[in-house]
């Protein structure tokens, strides 16, 4: 066996290796963006509220009290995410049928990001759901139904 035999893995190696390297610095990050997920809720937090109401689908009092509620509840603001834009990334999924990709897209944040907070925001949302919703008032009829013709056949039969 000669000397270049014994030397090939050895070059396999380095090559593999440099080839890696080569790769490595030719790679562009996704979000170059100076468009921060932040930016993009300070824009909506301070630009018109009929694109605030387009994009997630409520007016701003609504979206504070939302953000309030659920914070008393457990969303807690992260290094990198504020509760509020957690609650922003929920709302824009849900309203606009977003996929995890496309909202990372808007965002400007890792899929895996999108999905951690997204999923953030629905525990405290599932752990409210006993709170928020429950069976309607069978005891009272509102007039408006009650007198009305078009609606008496289906509340003829009480409960």
């Amino acid at each position: 066996m000669s000397d270049s035999d014994e030397d090939f893995p050895l070059f396999i190696v380095l090559l593999d290796y440099l080839i890696k390297k080569v790769r490595a610095a030719s790679r562009v990050p996704k979000h170059v963006s100076a468009f921060t997920g932040r930016n993009r809720m300070l824009e909506l937090l301070h630009g018109h509220d009929g694109q605030f109401v387009e994009v997630l689908r409520l007016n701003k009092e609504c979206f504070y009290r939302l953000c309030s509620l659920f914070t008393e509840n457990g969303l807690q603001d992260t290094r990198s995410i504020s509760a509020q834009e957690q609650v922003m990334m929920f709302l824009t999924i849900v309203g606009h049928c977003d996929s995890n990709r496309r909202s990372g897209y808007e965002w400007r944040h890792s899929g895996e990001t999108v999905s951690r907070h997204f999923n953030n925001v629905c525990s405290v949302l599932v752990s409210l759901a006993p709170r928020l919703i429950g069976p309607p008032d069978f005891v009272h009829i509102p007039s408006v139904i009650e007198n009305n013709p078009y609606y008496s056949p289906y509340f003829q039969v009480r409960i």
